[in-house]
């Protein structure tokens, strides 16, 4: 039997109903945020409808990623690990999230950032609205200013506008600003699809805190003056948090001892415009915070969000780049408005060290400050308790199995597995099923894998590190010279999962 025919068959034993009301879920995918950042996990920044639905449902303290963009969506959208070389194969094997959910009678609606060569609407999901790329300007994605000006950016990428694929696109609304057009799309589906006798799985992706940081002025507001101490005083003080709200265990998980530059080393006007970008990053994430909010009443209004599952999770930790990329046609004056459509700023490697507080590390390394990140899951009618913390090792590869397993999907035989686990079992506070996997990381510099509370990691040539979480939650301690053996049984492990990322996958080549 033919891989197309075992997945027609797939679809169709799928399509059977069941008595169990299925619920609604909300996935929030947000982009190059710390694990610090937002206000339940111990941030500055003020997030109170994620604090809320944080109080009221679970947080994860071991949510992992593939610490960059590209294969956190892969692995997300497939249920399977992959490394930089793998992960535009991995499509081409199986359905992705949205057809397993399609195929058990769900409206499928996905609303912002793709980052990969597949068409959404061509891989299980009915409405589309968004743009193919990565980084992307988010006052106007398109290549020239509304009235043909020369502006920076990146790339033009392909987008779909109000159901219409277009090469490039350039908003004729000059108050656009991308993360509230993502949710008002979203919006927009949900109230034409309200009276549908169906559940619906919204991937909503938003790219905010990814650079250039880009925010309304009313938010930038809000954070005025908010990061003048600098560096290590913000850092110092994010830790303090999450150790009096009982987040970390300064014995366990002390603050690590990351080289971040001595904020009284810069100049008056270095500090001035480092402190001007991390208050953007702020504002971008409250912003994301207040669209989110709207999604939440959207939900409520329609008498939804009690079985409604919303999953918020971050692709990777914060980003440590700095970039000049955008003003490859672009020469910068030195006067664009910080913040608004003519700059191109990044936060930088200190503030990212900052962000991903108390961990080691940034975005494309696989120490914890690069694939740890926050997860908050709120689902009052399948959520057991609220205010609970989730310590169980997750990744982003459970999320096909726990959607699957809630909604009575099928995953077809005959292709490559999927290599999670499903999470159900938590939402009840009960042990998840042994992983047959280890969980694993390869992008860029970084690799890494992770037995039980052992975890082996290495950051470019640098030699492999040994850690055992459990009592070294912040990766101080490195092991390796004491226990050789040990390194060497994690290494096999790690060479055996390099192996199976590939194992079964096509090998033909597309490029992304």
């Amino acid at each position: 039997m033919s891989k197309i025919i075992m997945f027609l068959v797939f679809l169709a034993s799928s399509l059977v109903s069941s008595a169990v009301e299925k619920p609604n879920i909300i996935l929030i995918l947000v982009d190059d945020m710390g694990y610090s950042d937002i206000g339940c996990y111990g941030g500055e920044i003020e997030t109170p409808n994620l604090d809320v639905l944080a109080a009221n449902g679970m947080r994860y303290s071991q949510m992992y990623n593939t610490s960059k963009c590209t294969t956190t969506r892969s692995s997300l959208l497939m249920g399977r690990y992959v490394t930089g070389r793998t992960y535009v194969a991995n499509y081409l094997e199986g359905p992705t999230i949205g057809e397993v959910l399609k195929s058990v009678g769900y409206r499928t609606l996905w609303s912002g950032k793709n980052h990969s060569s597949i068409l959404p609407p061509e891989r299980g999901f009915d409405r589309f609205y968004g743009f193919q790329g990565g980084a992307c300007n988010f006052w106007n994605p398109g290549p020239t200013l509304q009235d043909g000006g020369i502006f920076p950016h990146i790339k033009a990428y392909e987008w779909m506008v109000n159901d219409k694929w277009l090469k490039t696109y350039t908003p004729e609304d000059p108050n656009y600003y991308m993360t509230d057009e993502i949710t008002k799309n979203a919006l927009k589906w949900l109230d034409e699809y309200e009276k549908e006798d169906k559940p619906y799985f919204l991937y909503l992706a938003y790219n905010t805190p990814h650079w250039p940081l880009h925010a309304p002025d009313k938010d930038i507001a809000k954070y005025k003056g908010k990061y003048d101490a600098g560096y290590q005083k913000i850092r110092n003080a994010r830790y303090k948090r999450m150790v009096d709200m009982g987040i970390v265990d300064p014995v366990v998980a002390p603050l690590f001892p990351e080289e971040i530059s001595d904020w009284n080393s810069l100049s008056k006007e270095e500090r001035m415009l480092e402190a001007q970008r991390m208050e953007i990053h702020a504002a971008m994430v409250d912003n994301m915070d207040q669209n989110i909010g709207r999604i939440i009443e959207k939900v409520k209004a329609q008498g939804e969000f009690e079985n409604t599952l919303i999953v918020f999770l971050v692709d990777n930790g914060a980003s440590h780049e700095r970039t000049d990329r955008a003003h490859h046609t672009y020469k910068h004056t030195g006067k664009e408005k910080m913040g608004g459509v003519m700059s191109y700023e990044c936060i930088g490697k200190n503030w990212a060290r900052v962000a991903n507080a108390p961990f080691a590390k940034h975005k494309t390394t696989s120490h914890e400050g690069g694939v740890c990140t926050p997860m908050v899951v709120h689902w009052p009618k399948g959520i057991s308790g609220k205010n609970i913390w989730n310590h169980s090792p997750s990744h982003l590869v459970d999320f096909v199995p726990t959607f699957a397993e809630l909604t009575g999907a099928k995953y077809p035989t005959g292709i490559k597995k999927l290599e999670g686990v499903s999470l159900v079992p938590g939402f009840s506070q009960k042990s998840l099923a042994t992983r047959k996997v280890p969980i694993g990381f390869n992008f860029g510099g970084g690799k890494g894998v992770r037995l039980e509370n052992w975890k082996l990691v290495s950051f470019k040539k640098g030699d492999w590190e040994l850690y055992n979480l459990s009592n070294d939650r912040t990766e101080t301690k490195n092991l390796a010279q004491e226990m050789p053996e040990k390194v060497q049984e994690m290494k096999k492990l790690y060479e055996g999962w390099i192996a199976n990322t590939s194992r079964g996958l096509p090998q033909r080549k597309r490029k992304e």
